[in-house]
Order: C-alpha cells, then structure tokens, then sequence
C-alpha cells in the first residue's frame, strides 16, 4: 500500500484487496465529481487505446519493481529501503494530493481505520517484501504475489464482508495448490540457505497486504484513493521509523553504489509516483473490470525481468504451480465479488 516490487500495492491500496492491481471506480467518480454511473459510462467513450497504453505502463513499472528492489536491498539494509522510500514518496504525495484536491484532512473518527490500513499495507507489508527479496528470487516473490486475490477472498469470508459461492472456494483451493508447487520448487532449485524462509514472508506480504483492503472498503465510501495512500504512506512511515532508526544510522551510504541509489530513486519515482498516475488515470477512463484484467500481466513481466536481468531460473513446477495458481484466481472471479471490490489494491504500496 512499499505496498508491491508491489508494488507491490494493494494494491494496491492500495494494495492494496489482494496483491494485484484492481478496483477503483467510485473513487475516479468521488474525485470528479461524478456520480458513479456517469463515470462507469466514460468507459464507452473513445480512449481505450489510450488507457490500454497507460495500464500497461503502470503494470510494467511494478512489475520491474521486484528487480529493482532485489537489487538495492544487496547494498541497502532491508530496513533502510523500505523506510527511505515510503518517506520520499508520502513528500511527493502530499504534493500530489494538495494539487489535486488542495486539502490533506480526514476525519477523525476515520483514523483507526487509516492506521491499521497503514501497519498493515505499508509498515509489514514493506518489511516483510524486502526480506523476502533477500532470501528469495525475484521471480519467486513475483509468482507468489499472484496469490492475492485469493487470500483477499479468504479474508473477506472470514470477517464477514462477502459470502464467497461454491466456484470462488474451488478456485482458492486449487490456487493454494499451486502456491505449494511454486514453494516447493524454489526450494529444488534455489542456491539461497533459505529459500524456503524468503517465501514465507513473500507470503506474508500477501497477507499484510490482503489485510489492508478490508479497512480500505469502507474508506473507499469517503475518501479519494490518492487521500488514502498518502496517509497511508505518510502513517505507515512513521511506524515504520522506530524499527528502522538503527539501522538508517548504522548503514554506511559511502558504500552504495549508483546502482544501488538509482535502485531506491526507481522505486521512489517510477514505482511509487509515475505508476499511481498512470494506473489511476487508466481507471479513470476505462472501468475497474477492464484494468483488472492486467493484473496477470504483471507477474509474468515480474518474472521475464527477473530472468533477464537477474539471471534467475525458474522450475517447471514453479511454473506449473504459477498457471494453477493464475487458473484459480481466474476461476474464482465471479462477477458479484469484483463488482464489489471499488478499493486500490493495497500492495502496490509495497511495490
């Protein structure tokens, strides 16, 4: 919500429901002023073309993310990054959303809901992403965050929010079924001492993430999706702070290397700015249901950068696994849940 890669975002709010980039409708309408149907009929007007070309710069700005962040956690501490990043990017935020809306408040029956939505979608998502970038490829971390819808469905069941139908619990069990092949073959083929530990907490960011979405729904009713992901960036930092003050005073920055600056520079303008514009643009023009169906590009573009310019190889049970799971997700997709789902993905923060 560093949020992502994900990126990575909720996303998406972030995050932001699950890990894939989807929902937003009422908050396009919200912000222009737009009853909800008049902005959903904007998707019939002319401009796909150009919608098309905005989501899928968005989706690719995200899904680079996990390269880049595995490459600047090796010269940055874990800590450091996510820190340094989400505080850079709630300044050009708050930028941002004073342009558009030339006001920062909210209301404060509304906090506890924006604070838990920035512990989970901004602070443990962050921290938990950049780990499992140190212990796990890129790659893995990328086909292991298209189990966010998934477990978003599963949470929204468990508190209640949703009835999930008959097809929607078949599509989470095969899903998960593929989730232990993709674990399962990291483990075979991995060169890391804990392969295993780095997918656990790629997992975990699912799950921070996933949890972000539930607070989300309901302040989705409020608030512009910009309102909250700034806060949520802005919050999320400063819980983020104590845990990571000693080791923003112990790293040593005359050691990074431009690489390793231009790595958190990336994941500070391109990831956490550019691809929020680009993304909430689209969804402005088009709908919710035609951006959603970029979410599955953004794993596979995950992987191909980390096989092009990490060198990672991938099993064919990790890649089995990645179908099943993008199978499940795509299975369980009934109309009634998305058609529900209006709040950024949480994740995309952490991308």
């Amino acid at each position: 919500m560093l949020r992502q890669a994900n990126v990575n975002g909720s996303r998406g709010l972030v995050r932001m429901a699950a890990s894939e980039p989807t929902r937003l409708p009422e908050a396009a309408a919200s912000r222009s002023g737009r009853p909800a149907s008049e902005s959903q009929a904007l998707a019939t007007r002319p401009g796909h073309g150009s919608a098309d070309v905005l989501l899928l710069g968005a989706i690719s700005l995200w899904a680079l993310n996990f390269t880049v962040i595995k490459t600047g956690v090796a010269e940055l501490d874990p800590v450091t990054f996510p820190l340094l990043r989400c505080a850079a990017v709630s300044v050009l935020m708050v930028v941002v959303l004073w342009s558009r809306e030339r006001s920062l408040t909210v209301a404060r029956a509304d906090l506890p809901l924006l604070v838990t939505a920035a512990a989970l979608g901004v602070t443990l998502n962050g921290v938990f992403f950049v780990y499992s970038l140190v212990d796990a490829g890129a790659s893995d971390v990328a086909l292991l965050s298209s189990t966010g819808p998934l477990v978003t469905a599963i949470l929204v069941f468990v508190f209640g929010l949703e009835p999930l139908p008959r097809r929607h619990w078949l599509g989470v069990v095969v899903g998960l079924g593929g989730v232990a092949l993709i674990v399962f073959g990291s483990g075979i083929q991995s060169s890391s001492r804990t392969p295993l530990a780095g997918d656990a907490l790629a997992l975990g960011a699912v799950l921070s993430s996933s949890g972000a979405a539930l607070p989300i729904r309901r302040l989705m009713r409020t608030y512009s999706a910009w309102r909250i992901l700034t806060f949520e960036m802005a919050a999320g930092s400063l819980m983020l702070l104590p845990w990571a003050l000693p080791s923003l005073i112990r790293q040593n920055y005359a050691t990074v290397s431009l690489t390793g600056w231009a790595s958190l520079g990336y994941a500070i303008v391109f990831s956490g700015i550019v691809a929020y514009v680009l993304y909430f643009t689209a969804i402005h023009r088009v709908g919710l249901a035609h951006a959603a169906m970029y979410g599955y590009l953004q794993t596979l573009l995950g992987v191909l950068f980390a096989v092009m310019l990490l060198g990672e190889r991938l099993t064919t049970l990790q890649l089995f696994g990645a179908l099943i799971v993008v199978g499940g997700v795509y299975w369980s997709r009934p109309q009634t849940l998305a058609g529900r789902s209006h709040e950024p993905d949480a994740s995309l923060v952490a991308r």
